[in-house]
């Protein structure tokens, strides 16, 4: 076949003609298309950056508030508010009536001074139970030998507080000056310990009587304690006798006598 007819030959020379005609750019024209390409080249690049950027603050925003949303908030620590002592922290003498027959020997008097125990007395000695402040004072009756004795004391926290309500009382009958039996040639002693106050949570009392077996008065012997927050109070009764009652299961402090003595003894 004759080379100007091969098809081959035919294709290749009329792409050399269309070359020849399509004009070539300069070098500049060829540098700032280049430098374009690198452009957009670069800012494609970014905003894929920032699109997977925000894709990811996007994921973990949402972990973040899917956590706060199953998130239980942590219970607060209840407080409890600590107490001050009143400036006149204790009983009113018109407070203490309803005594039976102590009644009849005329109201109770505020002596206006702090009990004067003998160290071999028994009884509770508040005095010695590590308290920050302690009040005391005692009430009297003309023509009767029956007292009563109050002690108010503040702790420096709650704990102490409540501690001292529960035990001390306890304690402090415990000790060598209160003996737990007597000779039965000298009387009969009964004791009642530890017994809680029906009605006032945390408050406690304990009783003695001691019915001598030669002729003479008996001697009744009660204390109670009973506390607010980080204040407790200490009643105590001694006397000839259980004034409402001689039994074993009559008391004199009940919850509101108690509470009234709180009640007066806080801010």
């Amino acid at each position: 076949m004759p080379e100007s007819h091969d098809p081959v030959t035919l294709t290749l020379s009329a792409l050399r003609t269309d070359a020849e005609h399509i004009p070539l750019a300069d070098s500049r024209s060829v540098r700032r298309r280049g430098d374009r390409r690198t452009r957009n080249q670069a800012v494609g690049g970014a905003l894929a950056v920032v699109a997977l950027v925000a894709g990811a603050a996007g994921i973990f925003g949402g972990l973040d508030s899917d956590r706060r949303a199953t998130e239980v908030p942590a219970t607060p620590t209840p407080t409890v508010t600590q107490e001050s002592l009143a400036a006149q922290p204790f009983l009113l003498a018109e407070d203490l009536d309803g005594f039976g027959g102590y009644d009849q020997a005329g109201p109770f008097i505020d002596a206006g001074q702090e009990p004067n125990l003998l160290p071999e007395q028994c009884a509770v000695r508040p005095d010695s139970w590590e308290a920050s402040q302690v009040r005391a004072t005692r009430y009297y009756q003309d023509g009767s030998e029956a007292e009563i004795r109050e002690y108010v004391l503040r702790f420096g926290d709650v704990g102490s507080a409540e501690q001292a309500a529960l035990k001390r009382a306890y304690s402090d009958l415990t000790a060598s000056s209160c003996p737990a039996t007597v000779d039965p040639s000298e009387g009969t002693l009964t004791t009642r310990e530890s017994q809680m106050v029906p009605g006032l949570d945390g408050a406690v009392r304990h009783s003695r009587y001691f019915y001598p077996e030669v002729a003479s008065e008996p001697n009744y012997y009660e204390v109670a304690t009973a506390a607010r927050a980080n204040v407790v109070v200490v009643l105590e009764w001694q006397g000839s006798g259980n004034p409402t009652d001689d039994g074993t299961e009559d008391w004199v402090w009940d919850a509101d006598r108690l509470q009234a003595a709180l009640d007066r003894a806080v801010e």
